[in-house]
């Protein structure tokens, strides 16, 4: 007889909601130290050591950012291409501004 088949009587194993209760308890311990010692860990942790002080940080961040921004869905393409004409005649007049500046070389 396998042991994973249909029907097949259980043997033991942990008391269901053990994990939870373990689980639970370790949760309650953690929050009240860190909600006692919590922010001189982590300044101590920002002090002296400041590269696992931003891995914690990184961690804790999101993995991927969702930028929804839909204000150029308003814009018309007629006022889209005025905005573009703008904006490469402000790059030509900012380059031509930059070239002035510069000193003569002596080459």
């Amino acid at each position: 007889m396998a042991l994973f088949q249909r029907d097949h009587q259980k043997m033991g194993g942990r008391t269901k909601g053990t994990r939870n209760k373990l689980g639970g308890a370790f949760l309650d311990k953690m929050l009240s130290e860190f909600e006692q010692y919590g922010e001189e860990a982590i300044r101590l942790c920002r002090v002296e050591r400041p590269h696992e002080f931003l891995k914690i940080v990184a961690s804790i961040l999101p993995k991927e950012f969702e930028i929804v921004d839909s204000r150029l869905t308003d814009i018309t393409d007629e006022e889209l291409d005025l905005f573009i004409e703008l904006a490469r005649r402000q790059l030509i007049s900012a380059a031509a501004n930059s070239d002035s500046r510069e000193e003569p070389s002596i080459n």
